[in-house]
């Protein structure tokens, strides 16, 4: 017994350390190693996968209405689409193997060595200067990352939230420490939103308006959109605050008269020529989209080394990805799924009188998917290996909830007949 824990909890480090390093072929060798090794309770497991089977609908129907597209690329489009299914479904299936606390401590464990790794890369390679201004190493030398760090900050704060005791006193404040440096060292916009989205967590099931937490969302969401001007970063900027105040001119969808526009706003730009790209398309591309379609950018530009690009098979905004490749179907079967298992945890995270397990998972269900819906907006999340770990533990967070709710109704089932007969 305790040599499986073992193997599944180095599984479950391996899995984060490489999409840390976008191992991509590694990170999914892992994910199908875990599905593969089947137990008696992966078929009852396997059940709870339905619900995002819905997923997979649009990609189905996404193919067929792009069948006259390139072989290769439709390929490419599948596999990217699978990506969130692959990893939800090999988080259903670990919570199989581990218990709540080994898988947490795991992903603690996690984001410790990961916020070694970004800081001992950022200071082998640019200096104990990178201590003091981390994004210039990263600028430097490309580091790449995963949301290790921020999830297992979070785990460790929602676990003290809940009296959930995972370490000692002097072990939980140092883990919280080097975690949190681990944040700052990856300064990365993608994580500090991740931290956000698990952080107002903490307080927003005290709010007394249940309309507070998504009317917040949608307004984030609906700000990204502004075109914001008196942020705009220089060109050469390499600074994180300028990056971080430049968020918004970057993403902003606006005019594009000047070839340093483009550049400044390139993912606002990328996401404009696709938006004029879905309003000239026919009825079939409006509702069904097709796999393999190319994005025009209607000029050459240097996306890769030594390479320039004028038609993209991806895009960094993901719900356009979305809306192009798999049309309106795909972003109702990806609000439908992920808005639904929002409402479902959130009744139980506010409940006042819930089990604090429960409650924490419901949680870190919430914090993956706001974390995944925004971040989607800017770094493709849900079909990148960058974020795996985020969908593995709303996996693994989604079969516990849904298990720990039966067994709470069925003792409260029990229990009623009896007091109905004392009374």
């Amino acid at each position: 017994m305790a040599l499986r824990v073992k193997f599944y909890s180095a599984l479950l480090l391996l899995l984060v350390v490489t999409s840390f390093f976008h191992m991509q072929a590694i990170v999914i060798g892992v994910s199908l190693a875990i599905i593969a090794m089947p137990l008696n309770r992966h078929v009852s497991a396997l059940k709870l996968i339905r619900l995002f089977g819905i997923l997979v609908i649009p990609v189905v129907l996404g193919m067929f209405a792009g069948f006259s597209n390139n072989n290769y690329l439709i390929l490419k489009d599948i596999y990217y689409f699978m990506l969130p299914v692959l990893f939800t479904l090999t988080g259903i299936l670990l919570a199989c193997h581990l218990k709540i606390d080994e898988f947490l401590k795991v992903l603690v464990y996690a984001g410790l060595l990961t916020s070694l790794l970004v800081t001992g890369i950022s200071v082998y390679n640019v200096g104990f200067g990178s201590l003091t201004d981390p994004y210039s190493a990263h600028y430097a030398i490309g580091i790449v990352g995963t949301p290790g760090p921020p999830l297992a900050f979070a785990i460790l704060l929602l676990t003290k939230k809940f009296n959930i005791k995972l370490f000692s006193g002097f072990y939980f404040n140092l883990f919280l420490v080097v975690n949190a440096f681990g944040i700052y060292m990856c300064a990365s916009r993608t994580y500090l939103i991740i931290t956000f989205c698990f952080v107002i967590l903490l307080i927003a099931n005290k709010l007394k308006r249940q309309w507070v937490l998504p009317v917040s969302f949608i307004i984030i969401v609906l700000v990204s959109f502004v075109p914001l001007d008196i942020f705009r970063p220089t060109a050469s900027s390499t600074s994180f605050i300028d990056k971080l105040l430049g968020s918004f001119n970057e993403l902003s969808v606006g005019d594009y008269s000047t070839e340093e526009d483009i550049n400044t706003k390139y993912r606002g730009y990328e996401s404009f020529m696709a938006l004029n790209q879905y309003m000239q398309g026919d009825t079939k591309d409006w509702v069904f989209g097709g796999l393999g379609k190319l994005v025009d950018l209607k000029t050459f530009l240097r996306l890769g080394e030594d390479t320039d690009y004028e038609f993209i098979p991806v895009l960094h905004n993901g719900w356009l990805y979305l809306l192009i490749k798999t049309g309106m179907l795909g972003i109702v079967a990806y609000a439908f799924v992920f808005i639904r298992l929002i409402v479902v945890n959130w009744r139980n995270y506010a409940n006042t009188n819930g089990r604090p397990v429960i409650k924490l998972f419901a949680a870190l269900s919430i914090g993956c998917i706001l974390s995944l819906f925004l971040t989607n907006y800017i770094v493709t999340a849900f079909f990148n290996v960058e974020m795996s770990v985020l969908m593995v533990t709303l996996g693994f967070s989604y079969l516990n909830f849904n298990h720990l709710l039966f067994l709470s109704e069925q003792r409260e089932a029990a229990r009623q007949p009896l007091n109905q007969f004392a009374y």
